[in-house]
């Protein structure tokens, strides 16, 4: 089995992911990051021009500066049915940031065999029990499509400014994953962090909505607060998984 081969283009907050072997001829994106920075002055996707590099082994990584703000760097590593981000971000500016974000997209738009807008293929797991993503309580904000999540070990969704400001966490903990199984019931796919902050889940794009694909689950991994010139980088069990196609 060959492993899953990522494209990335230079000036693009993101990756293409293909040639996955339990999705033949299907796609998937990533949108890493799709927000970076300062909790409070946040850089959106594209708002910033990574320089992507591929390496040995199908290994891509990029780095990026903004604007004397802050600088990051991912590297993005395929397996057989798993790619695994690691990232680390510089607070370049002269003041402290009190919150830190890395806001990482999974797209499923090019994979219609994981659609699932009504959201009963999605699953989640709250205090030890697997649930459906539409078994759990929903908090509509003024953005319908975008529901966010308090994740197990970190601060209430509604204590994280970022999060709180959708309108849209219900009064629920879950762990720090999301998996959407295919509608064949035999394949999955799933993102993850360990630690994690928060979930993000969205569909569909309406009028006020970032554009984006279809549908895509959205990680964001555990970062607190971040110096002046201070950097904060990945270390060991602080790292973002993206899972591929595991067969069941």
């Amino acid at each position: 089995m060959g492993r899953i081969r990522i494209i990335a283009r230079s000036g693009s907050m993101g990756a293409n992911l293909t040639n996955i072997p339990a999705f033949p001829g299907e796609n998937f994106g990533l949108g890493f990051p799709e927000a970076i920075g300062d909790m409070n002055r946040t850089y959106w996707f594209n708002l910033l021009k990574p320089d992507w590099r591929e390496l040995d082994d199908g290994v891509w990584e990029c780095v990026c500066r903004g604007d004397g703000e802050l600088s990051y760097w991912i590297t993005l590593t395929p397996g057989e049915d798993m790619v695994e981000a690691k990232l680390g971000v510089t607070n370049e500016s002269d003041r402290d940031w009190p919150g830190s974000l890395a806001f990482n997209c999974f797209q499923c738009g090019g994979a219609p065999s994981i659609k699932d807008h009504e959201c009963v293929r999605h699953w989640v797991r709250t205090q030890g029990e697997f649930k459906r993503l539409v078994e759990v309580p929903r908090t509509f904000g003024p953005r319908p499509a975008i529901q966010l999540y308090s994740v197990e070990g970190a601060p209430k969704g509604m204590d994280i400014p970022f999060v709180a400001n959708f309108k849209a966490t219900p009064d629920v903990v879950l762990e720090g994953w999301m998996a959407i199984q295919s509608r064949d019931g035999k394949r999955l796919v799933a993102t993850a962090s360990d630690p994690a902050m928060f979930l993000f889940r969205r569909h569909g794009v309406g009028p006020d909505d970032v554009p984006v694909p279809e549908h895509g689950i959205l990680v964001h991994p555990q970062r607190g607060g971040i110096r002046a010139t201070q950097a904060r980088g990945v270390r060991r069990g602080r790292h973002a998984r993206v899972l591929r196609g595991s067969r069941s």
